[in-house]
């Protein structure tokens, strides 16, 4: 008897250790699946307070180029925020073969990856001068409790790496980061600082400074970190968020990680307790109007 409710034990460990083990096992992410995503580049600054960056949004909508379904992207790109405008500037599509093809209107289609690749392939650059890249490793990152493959490439017979690629995102410098320009010029394209999909954070690059996704957003002196007559708290916050003031405060406005308006009132007194449960978990961006002036806070919602 007891031989059997040993055998039974160690059966339901065993088949409880199988399924936590195939839990982890990896599976291939598509860069184009369903849903919204975006992507936070930074380019860094063209002068003393000139910063830039570039903001990419898949969307969810289907469109018809040249008789093949892509999913529309559009772009954000501007040094402020509050005069960028999205801009459709055409589409993505993935195939079977674990191939990323990105389309304008009037231009060519460009494979931009190809995760179908083993280590110590080579490919050629669909340019006028094209070069041969070489796949000189693939390693496999838990990101997130999330297992995602990443490829390094670099000019076939070389080890200096110009592309750097993660399933499900893209491109360590930018989701359609040239590596042609990289090769001739030695260009820095730039980076993705953060990547969002159905508005949760799943990617952050902040190892260069910054510790959100939203300072490219609002330019880096505009979020005042240091600033005694505004009081904000509990920050990471789950539930609400208290907004005090040594001043009269006239209103107040949330803003998400895309610069957009989530929620905004007029309060006329010295403090204000604000119900977050609608938003999603992120990093948002609460703008205090008060009457000594405007002052930005940023706000981590778990």
């Amino acid at each position: 008897m007891k031989t059997h409710i040993s055998k039974l034990v160690l059966g339901v460990f065993f088949t409880l250790f199988c399924i936590s083990t195939q839990a982890q096992e990896y599976s291939y992410i598509p860069i184009v699946k369903p849903g919204n995503q975006i992507w936070t580049e930074d380019r860094g600054y063209y002068g003393e307070d000139d910063y830039h960056f570039s903001k990419y949004s898949l969307s969810d909508e289907d469109t018809i180029i040249e008789f093949a379904s892509y999913k529309k992207l559009y772009l954000l790109s501007s040094n402020n925020p509050n005069t960028a405008i999205p801009h459709y500037i055409g589409g993505l599509r993935e195939n079977a073969e674990k191939q990323v093809f990105y389309k304008r209107d009037t231009f060519e289609s460009v494979l931009l990856y190809d995760f179908s690749l083993s280590l110590g392939d080579t490919f050629t650059s669909p340019d006028a001068y094209p070069y041969i890249y070489e796949v000189i490793s693939i390693d496999t990152i838990n990101y997130e409790g999330i297992q995602r493959r990443v490829f390094k490439i670099a000019i076939f017979g070389f080890n200096d790496v110009v592309a750097k690629w993660i399933e499900g995102i893209g491109n360590f410098e930018g989701l359609l980061f040239d590596m042609n320009i990289r090769t001739t010029t030695a260009h820095i394209w730039g980076r993705i600082r953060c990547y969002e999909h159905n508005e949760v954070l799943l990617y952050h690059d902040f190892s260069h400074g910054g510790d959100d996704c939203i300072t490219p957003l609002v330019g880096l002196n505009d979020i005042i970190k240091q600033d005694n007559s505004i009081t904000l708290y509990p920050n990471p916050a789950n539930n609400q968020v208290n907004i005090s003031s040594e001043n009269i405060i006239n209103s107040i406005e949330i803003f998400n990680s895309l610069g957009q308006s989530v929620y905004k009132t007029n309060v006329k007194s010295r403090e204000k307790i604000i119900d977050i449960n609608s938003l999603s978990k992120g990093v948002y961006v609460i703008g205090v109007n008060t009457e000594n002036g405007y002052i930005k806070k940023k706000l981590i919602k778990n």
